[in-house]
C-alpha cells in the first residue's frame, strides 16, 4: 500500500474551533485565536505563517499570521499548538469554529533565547506577513 500524496501548502485548510489558550499572546501584543484541530486533519509542518483565516457565518476573508508548534521558548508547552493572530481585529473568538488557509511558511520554529527576541521576531513575522497577504489578495 502506498502513501497518499502530500498536499501543498495551498491546499491545506484547517478547520477547528477557538479554545483558550495560556494568554501568551495578548501579553506578547499579539493575541491569538488558539484552535483546537482534530488529530487526524492534514496540517503543515511546525512553523510560522501567512494565512487566510474566515469564521463561521461570515463572509469576511481575514489576514492572519499563525504559529503551529510546540512553542519550543517556553517549557511548558508539551503539545502541538495552532495559533493565528489575526491582522488588525479584536473580537472575542472562542468557540466560534475557524478556517485557516496557509499561503506561505515565514519561517521554521525555533527556540529564542528570552521573550523580548520572541517578540522582536513575531513583530518581524507580522510585517512580512502582512506583505505577503497583501500581494496575494491583490492578484
Amino acid at each position: 500500500m502506498s502513501a497518499a500524496p502530500a498536499l501543498s501548502l495551498q491546499e491545506i485548510i484547517l478547520s477547528g474551533h477557538v479554545v483558550s489558550g495560556h494568554g501568551r499572546g495578548q501579553v506578547l501584543g499579539f493575541p491569538t485565536a488558539n484552535i483546537s484541530v482534530a488529530a487526524d486533519a492534514p496540517t503543515p509542518p511546525d512553523g510560522v505563517y501567512a494565512c487566510l483565516v474566515t469564521i463561521e457565518d461570515e463572509h469576511q476573508i481575514y489576514h492572519a499570521t499563525m504559529s503551529i508548534g510546540d512553542n519550543p521558548t517556553f517549557d511548558d508547552v508539551k503539545e502541538r499548538r495552532f495559533e493565528a493572530y489575526i491582522h488588525d481585529f479584536d473580537r472575542d473568538l472562542y468557540d466560534f469554529a475557524i478556517h485557516v488557509s496557509f499561503v506561505a511558511l515565514l519561517r521554521e520554529m525555533v527556540v529564542f533565547p528570552s521573550v523580548d527576541a520572541l517578540k522582536e521576531q513575531t513583530m518581524r513575522d507580522v510585517e512580512r506577513s502582512r506583505q505577503i497577504l497583501a500581494d496575494y489578495t491583490q492578484r
